[in-house]
């Protein structure tokens, strides 16, 4: 029976780029995402996200729900240890052991903190030692996790996200709410299985709307029909990170051990024949350069994706680069460049003539912009009305807008900012369709933006920490040299 029952609720969501030396600070949690108590209810409500997922299905079936707190930041380098133990005793706060008969937790399975191995996995464990005895926990987390077999262990269920652009959280959180629920009627535990594979694959391949990751898929969703079977994920993880777990992990649930191993067996063997279609294609910025030389003849919008530079795999968004080339040719467009040193400077009239730069981690590499401000406000934000987290209000702090005579528009935000949807230019008056070129700094998920407008895609591997190529990066585990494609 689940008449009484109480669910706590609450979780923490982070990407860790280790090779950022951008610090993660309770302060980029707080100017992201805070929701905590009751907020946490209200501010996720019919929201496309894990916890209004959860929230559906508690609220169906009229459970007590008990929140906590649910905190994410921007993606961006290691978390300091005081920042996430603090997050950890705010959770622990609204944990009361003697009302709980199931956890919920919206996890992201990237996370890294200073100096404490398996963060997620210390969390779970903070929780479980408050709660009496053989209460379930299920958690969600993201396709991009680095799952450990540790945190698959100590929690009954995890359920990953189906798609990248991810559009499915809602509905992964009303799965995870009803395995839970069906777990605290009949109190029995699916059996489980899990997979790694030494695989490290970069963003802009793993879109599952394209091979190989759709043909995964496939894969996954016809092994959940099979009988036994009642979930199966894949996660093919976040190459960004300098630690153990990294790879691509295959996890799966039922009643039936034999067929889940059968099932994830068929899905490893898929993965390991097809892992050459993970390779991507991209330019270099000089090819980029000479394609755009044929700037007249190419279908418009032109959409130059900078995953390198990419905001939502923990990098700046400052890299300048191709805003050189556009500046050099006179191009016109728009760019979103991360600049707080520029936002928060006074400009009384109507004319902009700077030189800009990155601030870290690139070349000095510097273009002077001349233009005209054409948009200005101090602490701004928009509410997010495209597939992905629909309804999360998207705080971009200080705006500077600049227009070149070539009608550049170059966007300066004090927050770094991920383009998940078309409204944060629409917000500044641009029309993307109307647009020449649209430089986005992003892997896969500018395809929810600009996906359906895009006449022409140019994929560019710029000087950044997120690079297409990771035999570019420079992992210290030696062992990842035994990983694909670093072993050929």
């Amino acid at each position: 029976m689940l008449k009484n029952k109480s669910i706590f609720i609450g979780g923490i969501w982070h990407e860790t780029n280790t090779f950022s030396n951008k610090k993660t600070f309770i302060k980029d949690f707080k100017s992201y995402q805070w929701h905590e108590n009751k907020n946490l209810i209200t501010r996720n409500r019919n929201t496309n996200t894990e916890i209004s997922g959860f929230l559906d299905v508690l609220n169906q079936r009229s459970l007590n729900v008990i929140p906590s707190l649910f905190t994410a930041a921007v993606p961006s380098g290691i978390v300091t240890k005081k920042t996430f133990l603090k997050i950890v005793n705010k959770i622990i706060y609204h944990l009361d052991k003697e009302k709980i008969d199931g956890v919920l937790l919206a996890l992201h399975g990237a996370l890294v903190v200073e100096n404490i191995p398996l963060a997620e996995l210390f969390l779970v464990k903070k929780i479980k030692k408050k709660l009496k005895k053989n209460i379930p926990i299920v958690a969600t987390f993201d396709l991009h996790a680095n799952l450990s077999f540790e945190l698959f262990e100590i929690c009954e269920m995890l359920i990953g996200y189906d798609t990248f652009p991810h559009i499915d959280m809602r509905t992964r959180g009303r799965e995870a709410a009803f395995h839970l629920c069906k777990m605290i009627k009949n109190g029995k535990r699916p059996k489980k299985i899990f997979k790694k594979l030494p695989i490290l694959t970069v963003p802009q391949m793993q879109c599952t709307n394209d091979p190989p990751m759709n043909d995964i898929m496939k894969f996954v969703f016809n092994s959940e029909k099979q009988i036994g079977i009642d979930s199966i994920s894949v996660s093919p993880g976040f190459p960004y990170s300098d630690i153990k777990n990294l790879g691509l992990t295959i996890i799966g649930y039922g009643s039936k051990l034999n067929a889940l191993q059968i099932e994830c067996n068929k899905i490893s063997d898929f993965i390991l024949t097809n892992k050459n279609k993970f390779i991507p294609k991209s330019l270099t910025v000089d090819e980029l350069e000479r394609n755009l030389l044929n700037f007249k003849k190419l279908k418009k919008p032109i959409v130059i994706t900078d995953p390198s530079d990419n905001v939502g795999g923990g990098a700046l968004g400052d890299n300048t680069e191709i805003l050189g080339i556009l500046i050099k040719h006179k191009l016109p467009g728009t760019i979103i460049i991360w600049s707080p040193y520029l936002t928060k400077k006074n400009y009384k009239d109507r004319f902009f003539c700077e030189y800009i730069g990155p601030n870290v981690n690139y070349d000095d590499k510097f273009s002077k912009i001349s233009g005209e401000i054409i948009f200005k406000a101090n602490n701004f934000s928009y509410i997010r009305d495209g597939l992905y987290m629909t309804g999360q209000k998207v705080k971009m702090g200080n705006v500077l807008v600049i227009k070149t005579k070539f009608n550049l528009k170059i966007i300066f935000t004090e927050n770094r900012v991920m383009p998940f949807d078309d409204k944060h230019i629409k917000v500044f008056g641009i029309n993307p369709r109307q647009e020449d070129i649209i430089v986005t700094k992003s892997g896969s998920a500018w395809k929810i933006a600009f996906g359906k407008i895009a006449k022409t895609v140019f994929n560019v591997d710029t000087n950044g920490i997120c690079s297409s190529n990771v035999k570019k990066i420079r992992y210290s585990n030696k062992y990842l040299k035994k990983y694909w494609p670093l072993n050929e």
